[in-house]
């Protein structure tokens, strides 16, 4: 049950980030005629578009804990909104080694934003990759 619940997240995930990124894309000026505005504004975009990745499933973690039918967060874990965007940011940065840990199922889900983080992550830089691209090759 826990991995197809990570594996529903993962494709929530990656649903949500094409359309994040297409709307990074229509807020940005064109790369060849406003070189750095492009860059920065898909920068930030991503940053905004990450950190609210991470919130979201800090939210799905509120959820698993309060419920407590799928496992539960230990360690250091106190209960706070802290520590939940933290071991979030954590699991979709890395691979969640933490001093919060994951325990029960949970431990499945935790492994799947990981899996879902990095993929979105690398979309991200190639998407980064090709503005500046784009937007260095202007200024040649």
């Amino acid at each position: 049950m826990a991995l197809l619940l990570g594996f529903g997240l993962v494709c929530i995930l990656g649903i949500a980030h094409h359309y994040g990124l297409l709307a990074i894309r229509a807020a940005k000026p064109n790369a060849r005629e406003a070189e750095k505005a492009a860059i920065m504004i898909v920068f930030v975009g991503l940053v905004g578009l990450h950190t609210l990745e991470i919130l979201a499933f800090a939210g799905v973690y509120r959820l698993i804990v309060t419920w407590g039918g799928m496992g539960d967060l230990g360690g250091a874990f106190a209960g706070s909104w802290n520590d939940l965007i933290y071991f979030s940011g954590i699991n979709f940065v890395t691979l969640g080694y933490t001093q919060i840990e994951a325990v029960g199922p949970l431990r499945i889900i935790s492994m799947m934003q990981s899996l879902g983080g990095f993929m979105v992550l690398t979309w991200s830089a190639t998407f980064l990759y090709s503005v500046c691209d784009r937007a260095w090759s202007a200024e040649d």
